[in-house]
């Protein structure tokens, strides 16, 4: 999927066009690198680009088991285990084939979720979190569903900046390297 998102029609289906193509842009920041490179932390933040793969996917994963289930209670399927902080995430991203093949089955269980919604006025309860207003009792699954495209979004410049950080090549090289418009070995010339 390319740098630019896919056109689609109906509120469901954009919403989810836009969900996925921002996890394909997490997705790409991995291209190319090792196992060693997924755990780099070359800013002074803590993140790393494998650590930022698994958070994504599992704020895509839970959110969007949120909105499938609204009003109901979302089923996390037991292989996913339980939510992490972005701390334990960042732990748990040791190397860049469980990293990627874990971030792949969320976001393949995320499709399904979205596909699955029926009503994007549902309710979907707010999680009891300190960083969400204690009188609000819930957000339409619409809103869920555009709180992953913007939850993914902001976590994939974070992966960005790191990649960048790491080896210089930045989202439109890796986009043409991942989508297989340039080998390898190939010199990026930037386009325009």
């Amino acid at each position: 999927m390319g740098f630019l998102t896919p056109d689609a029609s109906g509120e469901l289906e954009v919403l989810r066009t836009y969900a996925l193509q921002q996890l394909a842009q997490m997705r790409s920041t991995a291209y190319g690198l090792t196992d060693e490179q997924i755990r780099a932390t070359p800013s002074v933040s803590s993140l790393t680009i494998g650590g930022l793969l698994r958070h994504a996917g599992q704020v895509a994963l839970h959110w969007s088991a949120a909105a499938a289930a609204a009003p109901g209670d979302p089923v996390i399927p037991e292989e996913f285990g339980e939510e992490q902080t972005i701390e334990e995430c960042v732990a748990e991203a040791t190397n860049l084939a469980d990293t990627l093949d874990y971030f792949d089955r969320c976001v393949a269980t995320t499709d399904a979720n979205i596909r699955s919604v029926t009503d994007l006025a549902a309710a979907v309860p707010v999680p009891d979190a300190p960083w969400f207003p204690p009188d609000l009792a819930s957000w339409e699954a619409r809103w869920v569903l555009a709180h992953i495209t913007a939850e993914v979004a902001r976590h994939t410049g974070h992966a960005d900046i790191i990649r960048e950080s790491i080896d210089g090549k930045g989202s439109y090289e890796l986009n043409e390297r991942a989508d297989g418009f340039l080998d390898d070995d190939e010199e990026y010339a930037p386009h325009g």
